[in-house]
């Protein structure tokens, strides 16, 4: 039986339950599919960094500038870019 390898992005903590895990891609072999996770884990991981204990109105205008470019370039989409975990699924195809 033919297997593909199905990448998901799933959410957690505060209203992870209002998301529903999310179909990215499917591969043909499990590792290019943890190839893609590692990409979308990097990028998850060097999000542009908050002005934390600034109160200068200056500051966050361009952290929300940056956070949205950065959405927007995301390996998965805008839409995954709210998501903090990646999953491989083995997937039987046929009978």
């Amino acid at each position: 039986m033919a297997t593909v390898f199905l990448v998901m992005a799933t959410a957690s903590g505060f209203r992870s339950s209002e998301k529903k895990p999310i179909p990215l891609k499917v591969f043909n072999d499990r590792a290019r599919a943890e190839e893609w996770i590692n990409v979308l884990i990097d990028y998850h991981i060097n999000p542009p960094e908050q002005p934390n204990g600034s109160d200068c109105e200056d500051e966050w205008a361009d952290w929300r500038l940056q956070k949205t470019a950065w959405r927007a370039d995301h390996p998965a989409g805008v839409v995954v870019s709210d998501y903090q975990h990646y999953g491989v699924y083995e997937v039987p195809l046929g009978q």
